[in-house]
């Protein structure tokens, strides 16, 4: 069995190949937006923010170093109070692993952010983790890595390169003031999609 050990800021850059941008079209085929997402099972399963998967016709989703464009219309579940949903795109993925809990995360933990903010493909961001909030009953970690509107449904990771969170609002009126949806809540939606 492999020793656990921290990655180097070098190594949890290289997992952004797991990390997709998710354009959002509308009925016209127009691009209105776009958000992140992370790769979650090989058969092809993506998790990003229900905010990013509700505003589209159909969605397009593009994976580093690749030309292919994935076109998709699954969304194959979804909850607007966590704002989490689950797309499918007809490939087999690399998925990253989500933290299994072994350890409770604290203030001042060293986090990296990976999304695209402002459609900027797969941008790397390190910080803390500076509290834990509960907002609108949903549990959220606050962090400081800097993301931007497009880092919706980016991953949110600690040391090991686990997922143990996923990007989901700031707030503009404070300096790297960031939410992101949490682990717990994360495993409990995609029971049944990793694999």
């Amino acid at each position: 069995m492999p020793v656990r050990r921290e990655k180097s800021f070098e190594e949890l850059a290289q997992l952004a190949s797991s990390v997709v941008l998710v354009g959002i079209h509308n009925n016209r085929g127009e691009m209105i937006g776009t958000g992140s997402g992370i790769m979650i099972g090989t058969k092809g399963y993506i998790l990003t923010n229900n905010h990013v998967a509700s505003g589209g016709c159909f969605y397009t989703v593009r994976i580093e170093e690749e030309q292919t464009v994935y076109e998709t219309e699954e969304v194959i579940k979804y909850n607007p109070l966590l704002d989490l949903a689950v797309l499918r795109i007809d490939r087999v993925l690399q998925p990253l692993p989500i933290y299994s809990g072994t350890k409770k995360l604290v203030r001042g933990q060293r986090v990296v952010a990976i999304g695209s903010p402002l459609g900027l493909f797969n941008s790397v961001s390190d910080g803390i983790i500076s509290g834990f909030r509960v907002i609108n009953d949903v549990d959220m970690i606050q962090f400081t890595a800097p993301i931007s509107q497009g880092s919706s449904g980016g991953a949110l990771l600690n040391m090991y390169g686990e997922v143990i969170g996923i990007s989901t609002a700031g707030i503009d009126e404070g300096q790297n003031i960031n939410l992101a949806i949490g682990y717990e809540c994360i495993r409990m939606f995609v029971q049944g999609f990793i694999c």
